[in-house]
């Protein structure tokens, strides 16, 4: 059983970063702005949580949503290397991906509930390992192999779709399941203030997401390479954080998640006022700590606050609070920053944005310090 979800964890962690790490670059490399930008860049969480949303609603197998989640995701991404990475049938087919990988996160983060049950920060926080694992190999590799040429991406596109779809058979091998409970899931009302302030708190994180591709390509003038640096740093932050960062989540949940919030505000202000791309090298690490508390922390407020029968259903309306978030704040983004731009120059534009992203990311974090564990 370990050895099958280490070896799906690990080819998962290679499919997702041999392309999402690049996805809204390639966007801006492409010359997509505005709110096919903000679409682009809050799709990941959107689309994901949609699908999330619609899965807690139907009566499915956890093994089946990593069958048929996979098998959509997968063939998506390879449709997307075959295509111009332009106009509208290139935003669709990039939400088709990210539907098809929402459907398999919440198959996954079902699994990961019956096997977490015991330690909930250690065990969620050594499978984000895994993942990490293979996240080092493949975005270092693709940022090499692809360089400064937009073309070459195609490549790990279509790598992404051909592995995706090898972990939609592979999922069917573990032998733990979970079934759906006979009496309709609810929501516990301790989660509605949870899911209030998740939703805020998105909007704002969201806010920076349209900006940072913008500031990669015309302020930084980074290359594949540069932006795979950036991902392969934190990822090695990771892997040494995860052990102390299982234990505070087990121990101190509350503060967990107030960190993991207000953590975030380090990286608008580091390319608001970086004057160079070393100091973003120099900040990275931080996105360790705020990728292992990610996964472990919210997660495990979740499974902890509801009742075994109704858990499918909470993760289901907390991925849709984060979609809704995301999708709000990325096109609010947007839309300022093609109103301001004309008036105070890309680069100023950019810098006010993300300094104003950075107040309100720590402003709103507070806000799970009033949370009750």
């Amino acid at each position: 059983m370990a050895k099958e979800l280490r070896t799906y964890t690990i080819l998962k962690g290679i499919a997702n970063n041999l392309s999402q790490p690049f996805i809204s670059f390639t966007a801006v490399s492409s010359g997509i702005l505005g709110e096919y930008l903000g679409l682009i860049s809050s799709a990941s969480t959107f689309f994901t949580a949609l699908a999330q949303f619609i899965s807690a609603l139907l009566r499915t197998r956890a093994k089946s949503l990593l069958l048929w989640g996979n098998f959509v995701s997968g063939v998506s991404w390879i449709v997307l290397a075959l295509i111009p990475f332009q106009g509208p049938l290139y935003t669709l087919t990039y939400f088709t991906a990210e539907l098809g990988l929402g459907i398999s996160l919440m198959g996954w983060n079902l699994i990961m509930e019956r096997l977490s049950a015991t330690a909930r920060g250690v065990t969620l926080a050594q499978y984000t390992v895994y993942s990490t694992l293979g996240q080092l190999v493949s975005t270092l590799l693709a940022g090499i192999f692809v360089g400064s040429s937009t073309s070459l991406i195609r490549i790990p596109f279509a790598l992404t779709g051909a592995i995706t779809l090898s972990c939609a058979f592979l999922g069917q091998r573990t032998d733990v399941d979970v079934e759906d409970p006979a009496r309709r899931p609810r929501v516990s009302r301790k989660l509605l203030r949870f899911f209030l302030i998740s939703f805020l708190f998105t909007v704002v994180w969201s806010f920076a997401w349209p900006l940072f591709p913008v500031a990669q390509v015309y302020i930084f003038h980074m290359t594949y390479f540069n932006v795979a640096v950036i991902s392969v740093i934190g990822g090695i932050s990771t892997l040494f954080l995860r052990n102390r960062v299982g234990r505070l989540v087990d121990r101190n949940r509350r503060f967990s998640m107030f960190l993991g919030r207000i953590l975030l505000a380090t990286f608008p202000l580091a390319y608001a006022l970086a004057p160079n791309i070393f100091v973003i090298y120099a900040v990275e690490p931080v996105a360790g700590l705020t990728s292992l508390l990610g996964s472990t922390a919210y997660v495990s407020y979740l499974y902890d606050s509801s009742t075994k029968e109704d858990v499918k259903m909470s993760l289901g309306v907390y991925s849709l609070v984060q979609g809704l978030g995301a999708v709000v704040g990325s096109l609010i983004s947007s839309a300022i920053f093609m109103g301001v731009e004309p008036i105070l120059g890309l680069e100023r534009g950019v810098e006010y944005l993300l300094l104003t992203s950075a107040v309100l990311r720590i402003m709103t974090s507070f806000g799970y310090l009033k949370l009750k564990v």
